[in-house]
This record gives C-alpha cells, sequence and structure tokens, in this order.
C-alpha cells in the first residue's frame, strides 16, 4: 500500500505559494512604480522610490503639474499593468492544463496586478491619495460621483474575485490536489493560508511605516480569492490520469533563499529611498 503523503504535499505547496505570493508582490509593485517614474522624468517630475511608496518632488500646485503630466503620470502604471495582465492571462490560458510550479506563480502575479489597479484606484479615491484617481481631480469630477465609481470599482473587485476560483484550481502542481474530495483544503492551503501568513510579512517588512495603501491591497486581496471558499466544487477541472500518490515533496530551499535574498535587497535598497 503507497504511503499518502498529501498532508505533508499541502504544507510544501502553501510555502511554494507564498514565496510565489510575495515575489509576484515585489515584482508588480517594482513595475508599475517604475512606468510611473519613466513617465514622470520626460515632464522634469523627480521622484523618490521608497520600500513602501512612491514620492513626487513636485507638490500639489507646482507648474510642473499640467493636465498632460498628471493624466499620462497617473494612468501610464494602470495602462500598461492592464496590458500585461492580458498578456499573462493568455498565456496562463495555454499554460493552464500543464502540471508544474509556474501556473502558480502566474496566477499571483495576475491577481497582484488586478488588485493594486483597482485597490489603488479605492484608496487613493477615499483618502485623496496620489495614484489613479488623481485623474478624476483633473477632470473636475465632483465627491459623489467619484463615490460612486469607487463602488462600481469595488464591485468589479468583487465581481472579478468570484471569477479567480477556476483559475486558482488550475494552478495546483498537479491535477490530484483538486479532487473533489481535496478542493477545500487545496483551497485552504494555497490561497487562505498564503494569503495570511504573506499579509503579516508584508506588513513586518514595510515598518517602521505603516503603508495604508500597500496594507489596504492585502485586504482587496482577500476579497478576489474569497469567494473561491464557497464556490469551489462549482468547477470541471481536468482529472489526473495517473494512480500513483504523489511523492512526498522536499522543502524548496532554492526557491525560499532566492525569495528571502530578492526581498531583503528590495528593503535594503529602497529603505532609503532612491530618488530618479
Amino acid at each position: 500500500m503507497e504511503k499518502n503523503n498529501d498532508i505533508h504535499n499541502f504544507k510544501i505547496l502553501t510555502i511554494y505559494s507564498v514565496v510565489a505570493y510575495l515575489t509576484a508582490y515585489f515584482i508588480v509593485f517594482l513595475f508599475y512604480n517604475f512606468v510611473t517614474i519613466i513617465v514622470a522624468n520626460l515632464y522634469d517630475i523627480k521622484t523618490t522610490l521608497l520600500h513602501t511608496k512612491l514620492v513626487f518632488s513636485a507638490k500639489n500646485g507646482s507648474p510642473l503639474w499640467t493636465f498632460d503630466s498628471a493624466f499620462n503620470v497617473f494612468s501610464a502604471g494602470p495602462i500598461l499593468l492592464t496590458i500585461a495582465t492580458i498578456f499573462l492571462l493568455r498565456f496562463y490560458n495555454r499554460y493552464k492544463t500543464n502540471v508544474g510550479l509556474l501556473k502558480m506563480f502566474l496566477f499571483w502575479i495576475i491577481l497582484h496586478s488586478i488588485n493594486r489597479i483597482l485597490g489603488l484606484f479605492i484608496i487613493g479615491t477615499i483618502f485623496d491619495l496620489w495614484y489613479s484617481n488623481v485623474i478624476l481631480d483633473w477632470i473636475f469630477v465632483s465627491y459623489w460621483v467619484k463615490i460612486i465609481i469607487v463602488i462600481g470599482v469595488f464591485a468589479l473587485l468583487i465581481g472579478i474575485g468570484s471569477k479567480t476560483t477556476r483559475p486558482l484550481l488550475l494552478s495546483a502542481k498537479s491535477f490530484k490536489f483538486v479532487e473533489d474530495r481535496k478542493r477545500l483544503f487545496f483551497v485552504w492551503s494555497q490561497a487562505f493560508k498564503v494569503w495570511f501568513f504573506s499579509s503579516i510579512f508584508l506588513f513586518i517588512i514595510h515598518l517602521p511605516s505603516l503603508s495604508l495603501p500597500e496594507n489596504f491591497l492585502s485586504v482587496s486581496m482577500l476579497l478576489l480569492i474569497f469567494p473561491s471558499y464557497f464556490n469551489h466544487h462549482a468547477y470541471d477541472i481536468p482529472h489526473s490520469d495517473s494512480k500513483r500518490e504523489e511523492p512526498e515533496y522536499k522543502i524548496p530551499w532554492n526557491y525560499i533563499i532566492f525569495a528571502s535574498v530578492f526581498i531583503l535587497l528590495f528593503r535594503i535598497i529602497f529603505w532609503k529611498g532612491i530618488s530618479f
């Protein structure tokens, strides 16, 4: 009789997914902000990138802020991130029936991208921060219209969340982990536990700063995965042809070390900020 390694392997998959979640978060953070930095430099607007946010040297009321500069600077990140997300979705759809770990990383990259685009707009509008919501100020949108738009974006976030369950299930390293009797445990291991541990880690890595926008993104990410707790049995997923049990997975020390070094370098480099 073959040894059943499911309990052990689900723990290892949680480790894999935490590493993928955190790495994807920092990649999306850097992509979004570097796009914004490049466009800002085109308008001679200097910036400083910290580990929690991007700071603009041109303050509110500066002559450097015109309709064109504000529109292009604050729309560039969301637009290019949207294009990149569409490309990654197409790539994911081609790769979704394969087994392996790449799907897990792509899944979290896509979710972090969607979350950053929509989440920063919501939090930026509510607390009058400098994100894509700034465009609304430049086209003189009234406060109540902004609130209606925020409610619409919030509903869109929940609507997208209701569609993420199947991609989450397809992100499994092996389809043996998403068999009917294992599905809830898979969702719990690869989504909710990962979100919980990663959110705590990100809160700590942002210290001593209490980054409201970045911490809010952890809350909005929960909206993207929460529906999977209820509708994980509503989708047909390919069955594994293999009758053998999955072998006992090893702790992925190489991935853990890579992610640790990457995050540590990120924290050291951007702790006091780099000016552009």
